[in-house]
C-alpha cells in the first residue's frame, strides 16, 4: 500500500515537472516581438477593393533583426484619414514588424519618414540666418538654442516636479529674454531697455490672461490633445496653469520683437542727435510703435487662428450660432490667448518707449 502511494506521488511530481517544462518551452517557443523599423518602398500596385483603393506595397527593411528582408503589406487609402498617403518607389516609411521566434508574422504601415526634409529646412534656415545676419545671425541662432534649452531642460522639468506653471513660465521667460538680448546686443543700456520693455509687456499679458481666464472659468482642457494628456498622464497637472503658461510663452516672441525694434530706433535717433529731448524720443518711439502695432497684432492673432481653422470649420458646418461658438471652451481660450497677447504687445510700445527714452 505504501509502495502504491509512493508511486502515485512520484507520478504526480513527474507530471508537474513535465507540465512546467512544457509551459516554459511553449512560452519560449512562442516568443513574440513588435518593433518599429524604417523601410524603403521597392514596388507598389493599386487594387480596387469595393469602393476603397488599396496599395499592395513591397518594401525592404533598413534596420532591425530582419534588416534586408523584403516584406509585403496592404495600405488602404482612406479618404479623410491621416493614413491617406499614397506610397511610391524609393519612399522611406516606418513599419511595425511582428515577429515570433525571429520569424516574420505580420507587417503594418505606421507613417512616412519625415526627418530628412525637416533637417533640410532647418539647415536652410540656419544658413540664411548666418548669410544675411553675419555675426549677429550666429548670435541669434545661439539665442534660439538657449530658448529651446530653457523650454526642454528647465520649464518642463519644473512642471514635472510639481512647481507652479505660471511662476515657472515667468522664470523661463525672464531667462530667455535676458540671454537673448544680451547675446544679440551685448550687455548695454540698449539691451537693458529692451529687456525691461519686454518684461513689462509679458507681465501685462500674464495678468490679463489669469484675471479674465478665471472670470470665464476656463479649465485649460479644451482640445483632444489635452484630453489625451488627462487620460494617459500619471502626473498631477494644473491644466489652467498650462493654458496661462502657453499664453505667456506664446506672446513672448512678438513682444521681444516690438521691444527691440522701438529700442533700436530710439537709440539710433539719440546717437544722431545727442541733444534731442527725452519727450521727443518718447513720442518717436510711440510713432514707430503705431506703425508696427497693426502688423504685429495681426501676426499674433493670425498665428492662433491658423491653429484653430479645423475647429472653426466644424463649428461653421454644424450651423452653430455666434453666441454658442464664442462660449465654447476652446474658442474662448483662443480668444483670451489672442487678445491678452495682443494687449501685452500694445502695452510693450509705451513701456519700451519710456524706458528707452530715459536710458538713452
Amino acid at each position: 500500500m505504501v509502495i502504491k502511494k509512493n508511486r502515485f506521488f512520484i507520478l504526480i511530481v513527474f507530471i508537474f515537472i513535465n507540465f512546467s517544462f512544457f509551459s516554459f518551452a511553449n512560452e519560449e517557443f512562442h516568443k513574440e516581438d513588435y518593433e518599429k523599423v524604417r523601410a524603403i518602398v521597392v514596388r507598389e500596385d493599386v487594387i480596387q477593393d469595393h469602393q476603397l483603393q488599396v496599395q499592395i506595397v513591397e518594401a525592404r527593411l533598413l534596420e532591425g533583426p530582419l534588416k534586408g528582408y523584403l516584406v509585403q503589406f496592404k495600405h488602404p487609402l482612406v479618404e479623410g484619414s491621416k493614413y491617406n498617403i499614397p506610397l511610391h518607389k524609393d519612399m522611406k516609411i516606418f513599419l511595425t514588424v511582428h515577429t515570433r521566434n525571429n520569424e516574420l508574422v505580420a507587417v503594418g504601415f505606421i507613417d512616412v519618414v519625415r526627418d530628412y526634409h525637416l533637417k533640410v529646412v532647418f539647415f536652410l534656415f540656419v544658413a540664411l540666418l548666418i548669410l544675411f545676419g553675419g555675426f549677429k545671425g550666429v548670435r541669434s541662432f545661439i539665442a534660439l538654442l538657449i530658448t529651446a534649452f530653457c523650454i526642454i531642460y528647465i520649464f518642463i522639468p519644473l512642471i514635472l516636479k510639481g512647481h507652479n506653471f505660471i511662476l515657472s513660465s515667468i522664470i523661463v521667460s525672464f531667462i530667455i529674454v535676458i540671454t537673448s538680448f544680451i547675446l544679440i546686443s551685448g550687455f548695454t543700456r540698449k539691451s537693458l531697455s529692451a529687456i525691461m520693455g519686454t518684461i513689462g509687456g509679458t507681465i501685462t499679458s500674464a495678468i490679463l490672461a489669469i484675471y479674465f481666464g478665471n472670470k470665464i472659468y476656463l479649465t485649460g482642457i479644451s482640445d483632444e490633445m489635452l484630453e489625451m494628456l488627462v487620460a494617459y498622464s500619471s502626473y498631477s497637472i494644473d491644466y489652467r496653469g498650462l493654458l496661462y503658461s502657453g499664453i505667456i510663452i506664446g506672446a513672448l516672441g512678438a513682444v521681444m520683437d516690438v521691444s527691440m525694434t522701438i529700442t533700436s530706433i530710439i537709440y539710433e535717433i539719440k546717437s544722431k542727435t545727442p541733444k534731442i529731448r527725452m519727450r521727443t524720443l518718447f513720442f518717436s518711439g510711440l510713432s514707430v510703435g503705431r506703425d508696427i502695432m497693426a502688423t504685429m497684432t495681426n501676426t499674433l492673432i493670425l498665428a492662433y487662428v491658423g491653429t484653430s481653422l479645423p475647429l472653426l470649420l466644424i463649428f461653421i458646418f454644424s450651423d452653430m450660432n455666434f453666441t454658442d461658438i464664442i462660449n465654447s471652451q476652446y474658442i474662448a481660450s483662443e480668444i483670451i490667448r489672442s487678445l491678452c497677447g495682443s494687449i501685452g504687445l500694445i502695452m510693450t510700445i509705451p513701456i519700451t518707449s519710456v524706458v528707452a527714452a530715459i536710458n538713452s
